[in-house]
């Protein structure tokens, strides 16, 4: 349930600078503000943003000694004249994310309510601007060992247990109480949806209504449910698309069929991952459980997997499968700076607040008998847990994405701390109007663990947001954010904000049956002249290799443009060579193909334009294969059900009109 994408600062910045400031005044914003108790500093210039900070005790038992920083960002309602309606606070998660680093997603989303409403981002410690943890070796590993576990374990010692949901909750109470300001509109995603029902609980007179997107419950345990739901959203995904549904058999029963092949013969290559670079990986029985525990961080799993699965058992192509697998190990791998995303605090979490296979008051001998005796109790009595996978697939997957052996060498607990209790037995939570989203194709936090997070609250909301994944309101989990912030549809952003700003009400909530489903690849292809030519229309002069190639350069446009989803660094690499970058333009953004190569005999140039408002996409594209060239402009709109794609130019000097459904 963890995501442990690269969520660097620098990343953040291509995307703010490139944008029209949404918030810009009419004349400088004064240097320093006073709220409450504090002087802010501007900080912020798209958004008139200013930052503070408090010390608060390491352990405010006064038992460990120390002190942190707690920093923030606050961006004052825009109405100068009028006192504030309200606070809003948004958190992130991870855990390890920083909140202020994904100040795009929060401060657009919010922009609306902005005018009479303070909106509050706090950096929970450990992270950010808040005395981030940098373990150097655990920080830098690709695939982090026990080694480095330990290291960081033996550097925090014993402050390791002070990172938790809990401590944290405490400081956000104190900046709200330093800037006297509350009750307060909270909305948090994935990690910060746990750590708002932990703030909840503790500080309950501070909230007034709570957003829970992509939730999970801090009580019982939940290890088990999002890979079983991720058969679920297989086969609802390759339902409600119409090259998948076609195929009129199972789409698990054909992963059930690859799991199998991959388990007597395991494929190994090299694929790129998220940003481009190339990664050495192995397609086995661990890899694909790896994949699918990542599927809700990207639609891209859902949109390739089958048609990577055919690929390879029935024209022996790895390529599409090994590079889902890249991006998957990327998608949980460290390697960048610990003010955007501290490993240590992720760990730090993980091992004082998750349940565990041991008992971490024991010593590490102890431990792993422990840790195997739970593993063979799980094959023993829960053999089909993870059906299709193995109960050792799942438990020892790549790069342990259930995070089941990485507190191993975590510290034992200090005296009066106890280990996986988020929350006191029997916790009250506040009967504030609470909305709980999950994504109906989310395998990170599952739609099961958003409704158990529901049944806390005793004036709860439900809502799953069809065909979406994991965080369904901020537009790309605040990656590569939209102009507007939230989801490409349109639809859950305007939900959350009238939920925010009523103290309760969703509003209209029809746009939900209007989200379209994902569109998966027909096929992969290494040819182009294998690839289903487009449909000819009136005043076409091509022929049928013309419409083919027209038809695989339009597959290429489509694979760059999902990788959106994928990329951190606004670069990446073709399937089959080449390459891509990303940049912000107006209404959404722009990528720039450089011989960009999906069927490994057709190189594609050019530019692909994405106004995310209008769903809109134009890509102006030149290609060329041996003995053909084409220019071809491809148009679609991308929040249209089954869009088709609209395709013009010449191929070889003939005219092109065309039509497929859009890649």
């Amino acid at each position: 349930m963890l995501c442990f994408a690269l969520n660097e600062n620098s990343k953040k910045l291509l995307c703010l600078l490139a944008f029209v400031p949404l918030l810009g005044a009419a004349s400088s914003p004064p240097p320093t503000i006073t709220v409450g108790s504090l002087t802010l500093t501007h900080c912020v210039d798209t958004y008139d943003g200013y930052c503070g900070t408090i010390t608060q005790p390491l352990d405010r038992s006064g038992a460990l000694p120390g002190t942190l920083t707690v920093g923030f960002e606050f961006y004052p309602h825009t109405k100068t004249t009028e006192p504030p309606a309200g606070l809003l606070i948004a958190e992130e998660g991870g855990p390890g994310y920083s909140t202020t680093g994904s100040r795009d997603g929060y401060v657009r989303l919010l922009d609306p309510l902005r005018d009479t409403r303070d909106i509050l981002l706090v950096d929970k410690r450990g992270t950010g601007r808040s005395s981030p943890i940098y373990c150097a070796a655990l920080q830098k590993a690709y695939l982090p060992s026990e080694l480095d576990v330990a290291a960081c374990a033996s550097q925090l010692g014993e402050s390791a247990w002070f990172y938790r949901s809990a401590d944290s909750a405490d400081d956000l109470a104190a900046v709200i109480a330093a800037l006297q300001l509350g009750p307060a509109d909270y909305y948090g995603d994935s990690y910060a949806t746990w750590f708002g029902e932990v703030f909840a609980v503790r500080h309950p007179n501070l909230v007034r209504s709570m957003v829970l997107d992509s939730a999970y419950p801090v009580t019982g345990d939940n290890f088990i449910s999002e890979v079983d739901h991720g058969q679920q959203a297989m086969d609802i995904a390759c339902k409600r698309s119409a090259p998948c549904r076609a195929l009129g058999s199972s789409a698990t029963a054909r992963f059930a069929a690859l799991l199998a092949a991959l388990r007597q013969n395991p494929v190994s290559g090299t694929a790129p991952g998220g940003d481009g670079e190339p990664r050495h990986v192995t397609a086995n029985p661990a890899g694909l459980f790896l994949i699918i525990a990542n599927a809700g961080n990207t639609p891209d799993t859902w949109r390739d997997l089958d048609a990577a699965g055919r690929a390879w058992m029935e024209a022996a192509d790895p390529q599409p499968l090994l590079r889902l697998l890249a991006e998957a190990r990327d998608s949980y791998s460290g390697g960048g700076s610990a003010e955007a995303f501290s490993v240590g605090l992720a760990d730090s979490v993980i091992c004082s607040e998750y349940s565990n296979l041991f008992n971490l008051s024991d010593d590490l001998a102890r431990r792993l008998q422990q840790f195997h005796h739970s593993v063979a109790n799980l094959r023993a009595l829960h053999p089909t847990a993870f059906a299709p996978f193995t109960i050792d697939d799942a438990v020892f997957s790549q790069m342990d994405s259930e995070a089941y052996n990485v507190c191993l060498p975590w510290p034992s607990p200090p005296a009066g701390v106890v280990a996986a209790q988020p929350v006191p037995p029997n916790a009250q939570f506040p009967a504030v109007p609470v909305l709980v989203i999950s994504g109906e194709l989310d395998t990170v936090t599952s739609p099961i663990e958003g409704q158990k997070t529901a049944a806390l609250f005793s004036n709860s909301t439900f809502i799953e947001t069809p065909n979406m994944i994991h965080e369904s309101a901020v537009g790309d989990g605040g990656v590569f954010v939209p102009p507007n912030g939230q989801d490409l549809g349109q639809c859950v952003g305007p939900i959350v904000r009238n939920f925010l700003l009523t103290g309760g009400s969703t509003g209209d909530t029809s746009c939900l049956a209007d989200i379209r489903p994902i569109r998966t690849v027909p096929a992969f292809a290494t040819s182009y002249a294998t690839v289903a030519p487009a449909r000819a229309l009136a005043g076409n002069q091509t022929d049928a290799t013309g419409l083919a190639l027209a038809s695989a350069a339009a597959e290429t446009v489509g694979d760059v443009v999902s990788r959106y989803y994928v990329t951190t660094s606004g670069k990446g690499a073709g399937l089959r060579g080449g390459t891509f970058r990303l940049e912000a333009a107006p209404g959404g953004y722009r990528f720039h193909l450089d011989k960009c190569a999906w069927a490994s005999d057709l190189i594609v140039n050019g530019d692909i334009d994405w106004h995310q408002i209008t769903g809109a996409i134009i890509a102006k594209i030149t290609f060329t294969a041996a003995g053909h060239a084409g220019t071809e402009t491809i148009r679609w709109n991308d929040q249209e059900t089954e869009a088709h794609a609209h395709l013009t130019g010449t191929v070889d000097g003939a005219t092109l009109n065309a039509e497929r459904i859009a890649p």
